[in-house]
């Protein structure tokens, strides 16, 4: 341990200056092919039974082992942002869980059967290191602009370029300081607690140090199938839910008690669960928590502070820790049980430096506030986390103006923001800017217990907030607003109007409609600077006005309005009212962009009274497709049996884009509620008829280049053609697992498809296996010539004829069918594979094809017509 961590720090220091010399793509890269390369030197060293080698190897893999997870959680802040990383963290977490239980798998079944020798395995790791290297080339290839910066240039000039600024640097920031206090002290008791198990499963096994060996590559296999199921089902909810006040401390509560066990009972046992809760907990919510630190850690220092923290600090501690082990176990003559005493002090010790992390985490959150350096569409998740509420919630309590405006503007980003106590508290507030639009959110939220501040602030000095306290009274309070007026009072007078408007529509009398009336005109006739101002107000006040009424009509004009956000609130106030004659309207506007969202809104608002209309909008193929494509988001927010019928009834579509979208928003109701979906639905059909298109693109592929109908297994081909059909058969494929979570338990067919996709021999034998059991036997039987390896591609092409009850016998044919697809990329494809091969036999169907209207199509044609020699291609 000592010397491994004297090694660490060599490397780290190489790492960090090399930092500033190379960019982060060819750092990476070039670290794990150094590695790679030293695995193969040792591999060949151990031929001549140096006995030095194993040490090297011993601190090697100590060093790859801090330098390997570092480099990755590294890139995986970079590529992330911090909305995505609460929800992604866990998952990134799923990578080295799934590599610990396939390699404790593995070494267990080489140690027991001799299928290799153990030397062999630096060969093993040496490829693997190559794979990754080959994997970071490819993120970076696919990461987009997010990657951009870090791949065209070096470390920050500022950040630390040596060891000793590194240190430098952590030293001054009482935030990294902290961070290095956690990871310091968690490693140093996990050192300890793995030597306790060590020497505890020594003394079982006795001499018999194969059985010792495959017990403990067992153990951590299994070890490593718990924590699995662990990440997937708890951490990413714990995470959401409780952010790091819980993350950050199961670890160390948990160790606790098992220490205790192990102190009270010392066994095989209770050194297993010891070591157990340990491995579940650090490599699943522990390891999540933990990098959920690092981002708000600034991005020009992040890679060398992390760097630097998650391997030489890492590493010292486990050489720490051989000191520890040393005095206590050597020289005192501790045993495995009675060490537990001193590990128990460090986790008290843990327990204190976390409450410090979290402490000067909320800090730096609440800096970043006032500093303005949170970006709200990079922070926002839906709805906040309970961490970053409550600190935002703090960070209003005090601070300038322009942060407190800041701060209600990550506020709005919620879905209800305005119900949080801690706005109340800014009614009072100096600014009447915050004033203003605080009791905008609370009367958004429609919070009733501010009525009596409210009527206060009548005699506010803004006119803004006395306008914004009138327009709550009239809507929330049902006062009537000419009552309130003095005489003196200067209000925002488009914004009175609407609130006067609203009110007297309400009474329903005659003469108060009128002018009512007449108030609304105005509004919507006004010219100037302020006019579109006034009609988002008109707008806003038709939405307040229970249907049904005259004045409603006015909406109509609006919908129709020049500017977007007067169309915006027109379709706010269309969902409120709920009237049918805005219906095709809003639905119209699900094709906009820019309008989508309050068109869902709205759509939402409507419920149970729209269904119908939407699903005779999603069957009509005269209706645009963009509009179509949208649909089934929208029933699938307003979430009813009667949309979940409508979604049910509408599946069978020759789009399969729109099938896509339908089944997925099937999916969400599922999830939601099981008790949603309709009872008559014959989901199995149409499972039997996406499993019969899959397998006519296994026929169609297979004739069009053998032994590439299986793209599961990933081989690459150079064809535009056969590359277009594998994207196409991918989406098939997700069609086919979303159509079986709408027949089984949707976790279960989630868990299976990422295990089938993954590309890992191991994975996806237990995904076979989960599927096997889980599913009735002749929808296993169809899916397993898809999935299983071992069925050659010529029984699945027998299994595909008599399924589909056709065949494809030739690439011509292949070709023929292919060019009469409703996917007009794939008829480029075909069209283009048809002029390159010269098939002069498919001359008659490459001239009946209807190229119009599509300028790819329409060249491709062209091109391929001119190599046929086909009449009229000039």
């Amino acid at each position: 341990m000592i010397g491994s961590a004297v090694m660490i720090g060599g490397f780290v220091s190489t790492y960090i200056r090399l930092s500033h010399r190379l960019r982060l793509e060819m750092l990476v890269i070039g670290t794990l092919l150094f590695f790679a390369s030293s695995f193969c030197l040792f591999w060949w060293l151990t031929r001549f039974h140096y006995r030095s080698v194993y040490l090297l190897v011993y601190a090697w893999v100590y060093a790859l082992g801090a330098m390997g997870p570092m480099m990755g959680w590294t890139l995986a802040n970079y590529t992330l942002t911090t909305r995505e990383a609460r929800r992604i963290f866990s998952l990134i977490q799923l990578g080295p869980i799934l590599g610990g239980v396939f390699i404790g798998f593995f070494t267990a079944d080489v140690m027991r059967h001799g299928h290799l020798r153990p030397n062999t395995l630096l060969l093993v790791v040496a490829l693997i290191l190559v794979g990754c290297a080959m994997l970071v080339k490819l993120l970076f290839q696919r990461a987009g602009p997010r990657l951009a910066e870090v791949r065209l240039a070096p470390a920050a000039h500022d950040a630390p370029r040596n060891f000793q600024q590194s240190v430098r640097v952590i030293r001054k920031s009482p935030y990294l300081l902290s961070i290095t206090a956690l990871i310091a002290i968690g490693c140093l008791a996990t050192s300890i607690l793995g030597y306790q198990f060590f020497l505890i499963a020594k003394d079982s096994y006795g001499h018999n140090t194969a059985g010792l060996t495959a017990f403990i590559a067992r153990f951590y296999g299994y070890m490593g199938l718990i924590t699995l199921v662990f990440q997937l089902a708890l951490t990413g909810p714990l995470l959401r839910a409780f952010g790091i006040r819980v993350g950050l401390f199961a670890l160390p509560v948990s160790l606790l008690a098992s220490s205790l066990g192990v102190f009270f009972a010392t066994g095989l046992v209770t050194g297993s669960i010891l070591r157990g809760s340990h491995y579940i907990l650090r490599y699943s919510l522990d390891k999540s928590a933990t990098e959920l630190l690092y981002l708000p850690v600034a991005p020009e220092v992040k890679s060398q502070v992390k760097s630097f923290i998650d391997t030489f600090v890492w590493r010292s501690a486990d050489g720490i820790a051989g000191l520890v082990l040393l005095l206590f176990a050597s020289v005192l003559k501790f045993s495995p049980g009675k060490v537990s005493l001193v590990n128990m002090v460090i986790l008290f010790g843990w327990i204190g430096v976390a409450y410090a992390v979290r402490r000067e985490y909320l800090n730096v959150l609440r800096q970043a506030i006032e500093r303005r350096t949170l970006d709200p569409e990079r922070t926002a998740a839906g709805v906040l986390d309970s961490t970053t509420t409550e600190v935002l919630a703090e960070s209003l309590k005090r601070g300038q103006e322009q942060q407190l405006l800041y701060g209600l503007s990550l506020f709005e980003i919620g879905r209800e923001p305005g119900r949080h106590p801690v706005l109340r508290g800014l009614l009072e507030h100096a600014s009447p800017a915050v004033r203003q639009r605080a009791l905008r959110l609370l009367g958004d939220a429609g919070d009733q217990k501010i009525l009596p501040q409210v009527e206060k602030m009548l005699k506010d000095e803004s006119p803004e907030v006395r306008t914004e306290a009138l327009h709550y009274l009239a809507l929330h309070a049902g006062r009537d607003p000419l009552s309130l007026l003095e005489a003196d009072s200067d209000f925002t007078d488009y914004s009175l109007a609407g609130s006067v408007a609203a009110y007297l529509a309400r009474t329903r009398q005659p003469d108060n409609l009128a002018t009512a009336q007449a108030i609304l005109q105005g509004m919507l006739s006004r010219t100037g600077p302020d006019a579109p101002r006034s009609r988002v107000e008109a707008a806003r006040a038709l939405g307040a006005i229970p249907p049904a009424s005259e004045l409603h009509s006015d909406l109509l004009t609006l919908l129709r309005d020049e500017e977007i956000e007067v169309q915006e609130q027109a379709l706010l106030s269309a969902g409120k009212i709920g009237g049918r004659q805005f219906l095709p309207l809003v639905i119209e506007k699900l094709a906009e962009q820019r309008l989508r969202g309050a068109a869902r809104a709205a759509l939402a608002e409507y419920g149970e009274r729209a269904v119908g209309t939407l699903r005779d909008y999603l069957n009509d193929e005269a209706v645009s497709l963009p509009v179509r494509k949208q649909i089934p988001n929208v029933l699938a927010r307003i979430a009813t049996p009667e949309a979940a019928a409508a979604l049910a009834e509408s599946l069978v579509q020759p789009d399969a884009g729109l099938r896509f979208d339908l089944l997925k928003a099937l999916n969400k109701l599922r999830r939601r509620d099981p008790g949603l979906m309709p009872a008559d639905a014959d989901f199995a059909d149409l499972l039997n008829l996406e499993l019969m298109g899959y397998y006519r693109s296994v026929q169609i592929l297979e004739a069009f280049e053998p032994h590439a109908s299986n793209w599961l297994d990933g081989h690459p081909s150079s064809s535009v053609l056969t590359r277009a059909l594998g994207e196409r058969m991918e989406y098939e494929f997700e069609r086919i697992f979303r159509l079986l979570a709408l027949l089984y338990p949707p976790r279960d067919i989630y868990n299976a498809y990422v295990g089938v996709k993954s590309g890992r021999a191991q994975l996806r034998a237990n995904a076979l296996e989960v599927l096997e059991h889980l599913l009735k036997p002749e929808h296993y039987r169809m899916l397993s010539y898809v999935l299983d390896p071992e069925i050659t591609a010529s029984d699945r092409l027998s299994f595909a004829r008599r399924f589909c009850r056709v065949g494809v016998n030739s690439k011509a044919e292949a070709l023929r069918i292919l060019l009469r697809c409703e996917d007009r990329w794939l008829c480029a494809c075909s069209l283009h594979a048809i002029g390159e091969l010269g098939l002069a036999e498919l001359c008659e169907d490459v001239r009946q094809l209807a190229h119009a209207g599509d300028s790819l199509l329409e060249e491709t044609w062209r091109w391929t017509s001119a190599r046929l020699g086909v009449a009229g291609s000039a």
